[in-house]
């Protein structure tokens, strides 16, 4: 069974999006899913909207999605302690 966060079928609207790439200003396409892209500059941009929300819970995240790239780990634990100061 194919992992229904991952299936196009059940995007919804911006889960196709453009950014700014951050060396020459072109227009970058992202998916949703995707990690990161390279300009036609050369320069890697990481997904600025990326989310897989899913792995931190689900057992097979590994397998689906591959080991998170350390920026998107990083914003996580970032978004947690917001989290936890907001509840205190």
């Amino acid at each position: 069974m194919k992992c229904p966060g991952q299936d196009m079928r059940f995007w919804k609207p911006g889960d196709i999006f453009d950014t700014q790439c951050t060396k020459c200003g072109r227009r970058v396409e992202f998916f949703k899913d995707e990690v990161r892209r390279k300009c036609r500059c050369g320069h890697e941009i990481v997904n600025p909207k990326l989310d897989f929300g899913c792995a931190q819970w689900c057992p097979y995240a590994e397998q689906c999605v591959g080991p998170l790239p350390e920026e998107v780990k990083e914003r996580q634990k970032a978004g947690q302690k917001d989290l936890f100061a907001k509840k205190i």
